[in-house]
């Protein structure tokens, strides 16, 4: 999908919050506005200088009974290339019909439907400071002439998404327009081509408080046109996911291991991610949360050598401080290690996050 095309099937996104769907426009009381602005700055071995700013916000229309249309822009402020980077996550139409087996459905660019992590990507909803790095750190390359990808990404990509749920289970399948671990969101110059991935999951809900699901994703994670020498053929991708939250109290855990086959020139890889973190809320203001995270990427593999290994791995310990129903200060030390340096970093953090939902 083009810059153009992506441009025009945004505005017809955006055009229906002016269609006449009924006989009257959409009211004020039809729309919702949230914004988030969060502000963290880290001290300590490879930590930025400068603080980094971002800038999430969600607007949503209902536009009939059962209809809405939402649109979410993104703005961070890179502090290493002194830019920001102006994206936006979703923009898509939802039908959504309750009822004993509700049923919703999702077209335009949505989330990705796998990658329980994805769920902590706005900063007001985070626990911690820092986002997943898995879902935004590419792995180092293991297929000489192909591009580099990620074990799992955070990705918006452009499909389409049938939901359905009761309150024991929950079932979805979607056909996108790009692999879950290539980053895909409008605005961006680095998106990948276009190619079809299906990807289904599933989950149930045995108690209270508790869900454990899965999620299956299958198609080329990388088009024939990307690699150094085209070829008719891209890689196919083989993703699994197992995910899992469970909620008592003033406590809530969650976890997932994602698990990809990759094809290469000369076989197939395999990568693995995963991460559990926790919340405990200790006062009405006061919150502690902790998150270990780690990946274990492909080895460089030739037909001459076989490299070692690479491993990506945090751990980040927080504590919250709600100074108002907007306002939340966190402060978080992070023990991590990339995928290029054997030591690990230590490094402490701060961040301001304000979160208002205007109606």
């Amino acid at each position: 999908m083009g810059s153009v095309a992506s441009r025009l099937w945004l505005a017809l996104l955006l055009s229906c919050l002016a269609s006449p769907v009924t006989a009257q426009p959409p009211s004020i009381d039809r729309v919702s506005f949230d914004s988030v602005v969060a502000i963290d700055k880290f001290v300590g071995q490879g930590a930025m200088d400068l603080p980094s700013v971002v800038i999430d916000a969600t607007v949503v229309a209902r536009i009939a009974d059962g209809w809405i249309v939402y649109v979410r822009p993104w703005i961070r402020h890179d502090p290493r290339a002194e830019v920001w980077n102006n994206e936006i996550y979703q923009a898509a139409l939802q039908y959504e019909r309750p009822g004993p087996i509700a049923v919703r459905v999702d077209a335009g660019y949505i989330v990705s439907p796998i990658g329980l992590g994805l769920a902590d990507s706005r900063p007001g909803v985070n626990p911690t400071i820092m986002t997943h790095l898995a879902y935004v750190s590419a792995m180092p390359v293991f297929d000489p002439g192909s591009v580099r990808v990620g074990p799992i990404a955070g990705t918006y990509p452009l499909g389409a998404q049938f939901t359905m749920s009761t309150s024991r289970w929950d079932a979805r399948m979607a056909v996108v327009n790009s692999a879950p671990n290539r980053q895909y969101v409008i605005h961006n110059d680095d998106n990948p081509r276009s190619t079809p991935v299906v990807v289904a999951g599933a989950g149930i809900t045995p108690a209270a408080g508790l869900r454990v699901g899965m999620a299956f994703a299958s198609g080329d994670y990388v088009t024939g046109n990307e690699l150094t020498v085209p070829q008719a053929d891209g890689r196919g991708l083989r993703m699994v996911a197992l995910e899992g939250e469970y909620s008592f109290g003033y406590t809530k855990f969650s976890g997932e291991v994602v698990r990809d086959r990759l094809e290469t020139a000369i076989g197939a890889e395999k990568a693995y991610t995963w991460f559990l973190q926790g919340t405990q809320t200790l006062t009405p203001r006061w919150f502690v949360a902790a998150r270990q995270e780690g990946v274990a990427a492909p080895s460089l593999r030739t037909a001459l050598i076989v490299g070692p290994r690479p491993t990506l791995q945090t751990t980040e310990a927080t504590v919250g401080y709600r100074l108002s129903p907007e306002l939340t200060l966190r402060g978080s030390f992070v023990s991590r290690k990339s995928y290029q340096r054997p030591a690990w970093d230590q490094q402490a953090g701060v961040s301001l996050v304000w979160a208002q939902r205007w109606r």
